[in-house]
């Protein structure tokens, strides 16, 4: 075979490589995936605004993102499987793009290239991938920065008239990344260093003084990119969010210099160490905990295949000695310290803004701002790789690396996974049990398993498209119909003084918040159903936590409608197939039927429960049929659900209580049964 139909060959097994290896670790799960975390507010504005809603989103800080959305948008509606497939497309784009710029920079060194594309494809340091809506324009930014390094280097090559050509595109990709993702600025310092390097590895025959007069030279068109947006940042656009103000942050060092300084310098170490190091160890610390047995046993099937796929691409794409071109390349030793200088450079450049607007890079919640410096951190961490003189260890620890970012995404992508069908599932039985929400409720949820912090579009966007999904097109403002609030501090303190009314408008929507109109709903574990609380009766689950206990008292129920309409049912795209009706259902109906008075519906419910053998795994759920069974006289059921609690003082007390309250709600047992039920839970 002639070299240059091998070396064809070799880049055909680098493109097939990197698509497979990618897609075993990002789309095993893909559909799974709908609306994570804030995509529940960008799809909700969406679907109710249109597409042109995405310009006002963005108005405040990046517009150039409410153009991206908007063509999203006006393309994909709000369905989440084509953003999804879309963030993977971007991201294998951009590794094929870095593939394209290390072979720039070099040539000889084929496997380290591979393994940089490669590393970057599958970096397991941003951990938001699972949010396919509102992360889509940071993964399109990364990728389009990186091609437009690698165009800027071709251009810097060609002598043709296709260099103009070549600058244009690259200084036109260049801006759009940083105009979708502002703070990726810092990685246009990566391209200047790209520059010199190349100019170094391919013009031995100069001075070094004449490869920087070259460098400075041949960075006067790529550095019109930063020039160009600071100064339409700082003098066109007027943006009013102080988050991404330059003045406003800056501030901070001019009224506190040394202070600041000394913050900023301790962020940035923190935050290169996170983006070069610490990225291939802390997320797989985090995540592997949400893989259970059966979920660890596909993890480390995925990550074995990847490290497999690795290997044999790697063994395939080597270079014989005999075949390696005759030009004139530095020797391979220079390659790890110039792989370690730039990586480490391009990353510290990379974070600079993100320091500087106060941020950082910690995993928990701020992954996206190691996703521009990523590129730069992978070439850092292969440079530390291949400084060590076995080629089979390099190619060991690229490979380990590679399953450590399969496993790790593996976990994300179950975490992910598993919130959001908990979350379908809880609306669904909240659909089975309200016909209708009225508007202006503000509702205090519980999910089971999952931290809510400050994500309460995580329950404002499944209950407002759930119950006000009609299309307004056109409009200026989303306001939400229904609200939510948080389960921090002040959001309890909140329902419990039932004073407070709080406006809350953010970007496209505002949302009303009246904590005098609080229904409070909670699903105590995951093995339960959902529990609207009536305070009419005191049901209590064991599982419950003691926030959800504190707030039974100021839960109105009076604003859970009986009735619906509309007959509306759940979007699909939204909340997937309806799922089958298990004890939850009988449960959510049997608890609708009670609010509306309908014992006969209630036992009949119960009854249709039992010939399906199905029970509940909380034991206050059968409260409902309880107390159906004693108001119709149905003193053997009742006898016989008695039995279940016979050392349950919990339950009992409960039960006791309830079947007790049912004469404070005008329901009168006759005297048998009251003496029954007094004999069986209350002694």
């Amino acid at each position: 075979m002639s070299f240059s139909n091998n070396l064809k060959l070799k880049w055909w097994i680098e493109v097939a490589a990197l698509a497979l290896i990618s897609a075993l670790i990002y789309l095993l799960s893909i559909n799974q995936f709908s609306y994570y975390r804030d995509d529940w507010y960008y799809a909700y504005d969406g679907y109710i605004a249109g597409h042109s809603i995405f310009n006002i989103m963005f108005s405040s800080d990046r517009p150039a993102r409410g153009i991206f959305f908007g063509i999203y948008y006006f393309l994909f509606g709000a369905h989440p499987l084509p953003y999804h497939i879309g963030i993977y497309i971007w991201r294998l784009l951009g590794a094929y793009s870095a593939l394209w710029l290390f072979h720039l920079l070099w040539s000889r060194q084929r496997i380290a290239s591979f393994s940089m594309a490669l590393l970057f494809l599958v970096y397991p340091g941003f951990l938001w991938w699972p949010e396919g809506i509102e992360y889509q324009p940071m993964v399109a930014s990364a990728a389009l920065h990186t091609f437009s390094f690698a165009l800027t280097l071709v251009a810097l090559r060609s002598k043709q008239k296709a260099a103009p050509f070549l600058w244009a595109g690259s200084i036109l990709t260049g801006l759009t990344a940083i105009a979708l993702v502002d703070y990726a600025v810092g990685m246009e310092a990566f391209r200047i260093l790209c520059i010199f390097l190349f100019i170094v590895n391919t013009r031995q025959d100069l001075s070094f003084l004449r490869k920087v007069t070259q460098t400075l030279r041949a960075s006067l068109l790529p550095l019109t990119i930063p020039f160009l947006f600071i100064i339409w940042k700082l003098f066109i656009f007027q943006g009013d969010r102080k988050a991404t103000d330059i003045t406003i942050q800056l501030g901070d060092l001019l009224r506190a210099p040394l202070e600041t300084s000394f913050l900023w310098g301790q962020r940035l170490f923190d935050s290169t160490l996170n983006v070069s190091v610490l990225a291939w160890w802390t997320p797989l610390q985090t995540h592997y905990y949400f893989l259970q047995p059966t979920d660890l046993w596909v993890g480390f099937s995925v990550a074995t295949i990847s490290i497999a796929l690795t290997l044999i691409a790697a063994r395939l794409i080597t270079t014989p000695p005999s075949e390696e071109p005759t030009q004139v390349f530095p020797i391979a030793d220079t390659f790890p310290l110039q792989a370690i200088l730039l990586g480490l450079a391009g990353v510290v450049f990379g974070l600079l803004p993100v320091v500087m607007a106060n941020r950082f890079v910690i995993f928990k919640a701020y992954s996206h701002y190691a996703l521009p410096a990523s590129l730069a951190g992978v070439v850092m961490v292969v440079g530390l790789v291949h400084a060590l003189s076995s080629k089979k260890l390099q190619l060991i620890l690229v490979s380990l690396l590679v399953g450590i970012a399969a496993l790790t995404h593996r976990g994300l992508s179950i975490k992910a996974a598993d919130e959001q069908a908990t979350i379908r599932n809880f609306w669904w039985q909240v659909y089975w049990r309200i016909p209708q929400i009225q508007e202006g409720t503000m509702l205090a949820v519980h999910y089971p398993a999952i931290t809510i912090g400050e994500d309460i579009e995580i329950i404002s966007g499944p209950a407002n498209f759930l119950y006000y999904s009609q299309p307004q097109p056109g409009i200026d403002l989303v306001k939400y119909k229904l609200g939510a609030t948080r389960f921090d501090q002040q959001g309890i303190q909140n329902v419990l003084g039932e004073k407070a009314k709080i406006s809350k408008l953010y970007r496209s929507h505002t949302m009303f918040l009246n904590y005098r109109r609080t229904l409070v709903m909670s699903q105590p574990s995951a093995a339960s159903c959902v529990h609207v609380i009536d305070t009419r009766w005191v049901e209590r689950s064991k599982y419950d936590t003691d926030q959800i206990a504190q707030l039974f008292p100021h839960s109105k129920i009076a604003y859970a409608l009986t009735e619906n309409e509309t007959n509306s049912t759940p979007l699909d795209f939204v909340f997937g197939a309806e799922p089958g009706h298990n004890w939850c259902y009988f449960y959510q109906k049997a608890e609708l039927a009670r609010q509306q008075g309908d014992w006969a519906l209630v036992a009949a419910l119960g009854t249709e429960a039992a010939s399906l053998d199905l029970v509940p795994a909380d034991p206050i759920e059968w409260m409902p049929f309880l107390q159906a069974y004693a108001v119709l006289g149905q003193i053997e059921k009742v006898e016989t659900l008695a039995a279940r609690f016979q050392d349950d003082l919990f339950h009992q007390e409960q039960f006791c209580k309830n079947l007790n309250r049912l004469e404070q709600n005008g329901i009168v047992l006759g005297d048998d049964i009251q003496v029954k039920v007094n004999d069986l839970f209350c002694r």
